[in-house]
């Protein structure tokens, strides 16, 4: 019988389409700082180091099961650039880079709100997200404002813990705060390598959610695979008769 969901954030409650307006902000940050700081990088300098910021954040994601924060990818960045720079601007531009999903927020996912309000009825509700320069404590102001944070009983973000996912540990460490076992659990996500496969690996149900992002679809091992949100209490509902 299922007591617990845990949630996947990208591409499972929201899906992102300000990614592209974000990126032309924080190149004009780096250039704005740096300028000030008397440096004068080429702006395809700039998108060359930013790019090289996002390397090295997929590298260790896949390679050590962490999420570099903001503070670290922003080092890449200035190393990139040869930009040495006093600490002060290197925080302004860290806390530019975190605060700029607030100013360009990604949208919820259709019926996303309403669903899991309606879940938490039932069952112990628990986000699993990994992190890139957006911190927890922005993710859960965007929960909020949607009225999707109160119905959460554990929150976890990669930046925060020691391990992202897919590592086991992840899911194993919100299962602990739900208090559940992992048979008495389900994961919802949109990724096969991060939330299929890692929720498997803690013995955890899976749901693929692909209203977001399909790309995963045809290769995805998990026990029920959904392309709306509604449809997420009857899978569920199916998983908890399934482990009766």
């Amino acid at each position: 019988m299922l007591l617990a969901v845990t949630l996947d954030y990208w591409n499972t409650l929201f899906v992102d389409r300000g990614g592209r307006e974000r990126e032309h902000r924080r190149a004009a940050c780096v250039s704005a700082e740096l300028e000030a700081a008397g440096l004068h990088p080429a702006p395809s300098a700039v998108e060359e180091a930013l790019a090289d910021g996002y390397t090295y954040f997929e590298d260790v994601w896949r390679r050590e099961a962490r999420t570099p924060n903001a503070a670290e990818t922003v080092q890449v960045i200035l190393a990139s650039l040869h930009a040495p720079v006093p600490h002060e601007v290197a925080g302004r531009i860290v806390e530019t880079f975190e605060r700029l999903l607030l100013e360009v927020p990604p949208d919820p996912v259709p019926s996303a709100q309403r669903v899991v309000c309606e879940l938490a009825a039932t069952y112990r509700l628990g986000i699993i997200s990994d992190t890139g320069y957006s911190p927890g404590w922005v993710l859960r102001e965007l929960l909020d404002r949607h009225g999707m944070l109160s119905p959460l009983s554990y929150l976890y973000f990669s930046n925060e813990q020691e391990a992202s996912k897919p590592d086991p540990r992840a899911f194993r460490r919100t299962l602990a705060e739900l208090d559940v076992r992992a048979a008495e659990a389900a994961h919802v996500g949109d990724m096969q390598r991060t939330d299929v496969a890692g929720a498997k690996a803690a013995g955890m149900w899976t749901v693929h959610f692909v209203g977001a992002n399909n790309a995963d679809a045809e290769v995805s091992t998990a026990d029920v695979l959904i392309r709306h949100f509604d449809e997420l209490p009857t899978a569920l509902g199916s998983l908890s008769c399934a482990g009766c």
